[in-house]
C-alpha cells in the first residue's frame, strides 16, 4: 500500500510508534523542499492520535532545474518513514514468530503485549530444550549452560518478563505501562536475535563464502 502526504498521513496500516491499527496521524510540521541531486526532497512530521508520538516521513517532489527551481510534480508519495515498521525475522521458530508479531501489534495494550512477548520467550527457550520452570529459572539455567550471556540474564531480571501477574490479575501488581511492554518486547526481540537470527546469518555468510 502506498503512503501519501496530506493533512493526515494516508496509507499507514499501523502507527510506527505504538503499532495501533489504522491510526489517524495528523500533520504537525511540513518543511520546505530541499534540493537533493536533481530532485526536491519533502519532509513532514505527523502525530498519532492514539499515542501522541511523532513520526517523520520523507518523499520526493518535482525535479530541480539548472536554476535550482522545482519543475513538475511527482505527487504526494512517501518513500520512507522514520521510525520504520518493525518486522519479525523468519529465522525464529514459527511459534515464537507468531507470538512476537502479536506482541508488536498490541504495544498500545500493555497487558496483551507483555503476555505475547513472554510467550515468544517461552517458545524460544523450549526450542532450545528449556521447558521446565519459570521463564526466569530457565533463562538462569541457559546462562549457567553458557547458551546466554550473563548480561542477557541480568536484563531478563530487569524487565517485567513474568506475565503471571497480568494473566491472573494480581490485585497487588501495578498495571503495566507501555514502557514496561516495550522493554519486554525489546528483550524478546534481542533474545531471538541472539539465539536464532545471528546464527542464521553466520551460517548464510559461511555458505556464501564457500565454508562448511
Amino acid at each position: 500500500m502506498t503512503i501519501e502526504f496530506g493533512n493526515s498521513l494516508k496509507g499507514v496500516d499501523r502507527c510506527p510508534q505504538c503499532n495501533i491499527a489504522r491510526p489517524y496521524m495528523s500533520l504537525t510540521w511540513s518543511g520546505p523542499i530541499k534540493v537533493n541531486g536533481n530532485r526536491g526532497v519533502r519532509w513532514g512530521v505527523y502525530e498519532c492520535s492514539s499515542c501522541n508520538r511523532l513520526t517523520m516521513v520523507e518523499g520526493f517532489e518535482g525535479q530541480i532545474d539548472a536554476l535550482g527551481l522545482v519543475r513538475g510534480d511527482f505527487g504526494n508519495l512517501v518513500r520512507a518513514v522514520y521510525p520504520g515498521q518493525r518486522e519479525v525475522d523468519d529465522s525464529l521458530p514459527e511459534e515464537a514468530q507468531r507470538y512476537l508479531k502479536q506482541a508488536l501489534e498490541t504495544l498500545f495494550a500493555p497487558d496483551a503485549a507483555i503476555v505475547m512477548a513472554a510467550s515468544a520467550v517461552d517458545a524460544m527457550l523450549k526450542d532450545k530444550g528449556y521447558s521446565k520452570g519459570s521463564l526466569y529459572t530457565r533463562i538462569d539455567q541457559a546462562v549457567s549452560d553458557h547458551i546466554l550471556t550473563e548480561g542477557m540474564g541480568k536484563w531478563a531480571h530487569k524487565v517485567r518478563l513474568d506475565a503471571n501477574a497480568v494473566r491472573h490479575a494480581d490485585e497487588e501488581a501495578k498495571p503495566p505501562t507501555r514502557e514496561d511492554a516495550q522493554q519486554v518486547v525489546d528483550f524478546a526481540t534481542a533474545l531471538g536475535d541472539f539465539l536464532f537470527v545471528f546464527t542464521a546469518r553466520v551460517d548464510e555468510g559461511l555458505k556464501e563464502a564457500g565454508g562448511e
